[in-house]
């Protein structure tokens, strides 16, 4: 069995080589940091990725560094994690930005957007087109740092006990939706109700919703949705990528040693991108199950998700109006996008 400084050095030879990043130096004087973390996921796959990226800061820093991982909801409300952390009543908080883009819409553009970047794009704009500058702006007033630590794949389009062949036929439908989708299902007619995930089947048995949308497929059928609606429609172009994000108070993150900081963000990256491939193939072999259970996939044809596009240009717009911090994130998101287009578009086969 390797010993534990074999194991850490290894760890250290394989993200540097995958990275491309600077060397960490093990420094005798590392300091030493006990943080505890809350996480919001409650799906195998998640709790297992959160629980890779501790023992990878854990292994590198020779176990200097360690969290104490608590449940969702465990020390404090997952609505209040953020300000738990600001009030330096929680350490880290291990969660997605959408849970608080409620409070700040403009947040949606650092995760997921309708009709947004998949990774190589979503990446690029984070990275190096202006994003992640704007993140640390808005997270800073908040006395917050956050690390972007993975990339989701996208969403489903969602469950439906119906199947609809025009975007139309939505009028009046009761959907479970949140973010920035959901004011796109309103401008289209539909009534959007927020549900936390253990409340989507039962609410679909009482008849209180008519449609749900969650996650990717992964996720919806560790969610059983597949018991309530057979109808599963994509794509999902309210979210075409999902963040999930380690949060800590910038002051204790800013009081932090160069090593430390390289260790946290190194364990981030590999992260990162195993999450994104991982996912990928856990949700084809999701979908292979879900079908075997009797679900229908539909996919929207290009006249209908040009519908929705345009009335996601009118949201943008009418929240831009009413907004000035949403119109500034917007403005530079969609300026990189557009300069993007040269490239984007003609790069890849559709």
């Amino acid at each position: 069995m390797l010993n534990r400084t074999y194991r850490a050095m290894l760890l250290k030879i394989l993200l540097v080589g995958s990275f491309g990043l600077i060397t960490i130096s093990y420094a005798n004087g590392l300091e030493r940091i006990r943080w505890k973390a809350q996480h919001t996921f409650n799906v195998p796959q998640a709790i297992q990725d959160v629980e890779e990226f501790v023992e990878n800061v854990k292994t590198m820093s020779e176990g200097k560094i360690s969290f104490r991982l608590y449940k969702p909801n465990a020390l404090v409300p997952n609505s209040e994690m953020w300000e738990a952390v600001t009030d330096e009543q929680l350490d880290v908080a291990i969660s997605a930005p959408i849970f608080y883009a409620t409070k700040i819409p403009a947040i949606n553009f650092f995760a997921g957007v309708p009709f947004g970047p998949g990774f190589v794009e979503h990446t690029a704009w984070m990275r190096y087109g202006g994003g992640q500058e704007l993140k640390d702006e808005i997270y800073a007033e908040k006395g917050l740092k956050a690390l972007n630590c993975a990339l989701i794949p996208p969403d489903t389009g969602g469950w439906f006990k119906k199947r609809y062949k025009s975007v139309e036929e939505l009028k009046g439908i009761k959907i479970r939706m949140l973010g920035l989708g959901a004011k796109v299902m309103e401008k289209l007619g539909a009534k959007t109700i927020l549900l936390s995930f253990a409340d989507i089947n039962p609410a679909f048995e009482k008849g209180k919703i008519d449609a749900a949308e969650f996650a990717n497929p992964y996720f919806d059928l560790f969610g059983g949705f597949y018991k309530s609606a057979n109808f599963n429609y994509y794509p999902g172009w309210h979210s075409q990528s999902q963040l999930i994000e380690v949060v800590i108070n910038k002051k204790t993150w800013d009081g932090l040693s160069k090593a430390a900081k390289t260790i946290i963000e190194t364990s981030c990256n590999a992260l990162y991108f195993r999450v994104f491939v991982t996912y990928n193939i856990l949700n084809m072999d999701a979908m292979h199950k879900l079908k075997s259970k009797g679900v229908t996939f539909v996919k929207w044809k290009k006249s209908e998700l040009n519908i929705i596009e345009k009335a996601w240009n009118e949201v943008a717009e009418e929240m831009s109006s009413e907004d000035p911090l949403f119109a500034k994130v917007y403005t530079k998101y969609k300026a990189f996008r557009e300069k993007y287009a040269i490239w984007g578009d003609r790069a890849f086969l559709k």
